[in-house]
């Protein structure tokens, strides 16, 4: 009896060190700060990081010097083509979670399976605001010309569209009225999620952000 349950607990520990390391990794690299000493003059544009549940996205304001972004997204990508909005807000993940996953409570393990261990098309996620929505997950962020044009440019790159012209967007998928998906590169997996390509664009940028993390927690420690 005493050996059988030695060698369950054996294959408990087996079965969840890889688990235990990688929580383990994404706190080290989640309090370890980047760009921390970065004090940028003439901070004129406020952008936005949301977080809703375990997801980050981050809102810009849709038109400044920098670029228009209901130029290269769309309003008429959306199902209400929205007018007028003061900001957009950028998200970035894995295709096929986004179809079958619209809320958490729809999650199911194969989706998140083939999300984080295969290697699958990505998309980014965007939604047009008239204004900023009140949330105590949200946090302003005052930024520079330089720092905002190094972000566009982060997200340009994600969905190769560093000519600045018009994306198709991806047919027939919606979360909200105001919203669209656009095909983006690279691939969503265990070490690069959604979170993760948030904080990159905040490194990107030169803006605080921590080394790696694959949860929202690991930037808003930061700010």
């Amino acid at each position: 009896m005493k050996q059988g349950f030695r060698y369950l607990l054996k294959l408990l520990l087996v079965l969840l060190s890889p688990v235990i390391f990688y929580l383990v990794i994404a706190l080290i690299g989640s309090t370890i700060p980047v760009n921390s000493h970065s004090t940028p003059k003439n901070t004129e544009i406020e952008i936005y990081l949301y977080k809703q549940d375990m997801h980050t996205d981050i809102l810009l304001p849709v038109n400044t010097k920098v670029i228009s972004w209901d130029s290269i997204f769309k309003p008429e990508h959306s199902l209400s083509n929205p007018q007028n909005s003061e900001f957009i807000g950028f998200g970035w993940g894995d295709l096929n979670f986004y179809r079958n996953t619209p809320q958490w409570e729809d999650l199911k393990l194969n989706v998140a399976f083939k999300a984080l261990f295969l290697r699958s098309q990505s998309a980014l996620h965007t939604r047009f605001y008239q204004k900023i929505p009140v949330s105590e997950n949200l946090v302003k962020i005052s930024v520079s010309e330089d720092q905002y044009k190094k972000l566009s440019e982060y997200i340009l790159e994600t969905v190769n569209a560093e000519n600045k012209r018009e994306i198709p967007p991806v047919s027939g998928l919606h979360y909200y009225r105001d919203d669209a998906f656009y095909l983006a590169k690279t691939s969503f997996n265990l070490f690069k999620t959604c979170n993760t390509w948030t904080n990159s664009a905040l490194k990107a940028s030169g803006l605080k952000a921590c080394l790696w993390t694959p949860f929202p927690q690991g930037i808003f420690y930061h700010y």
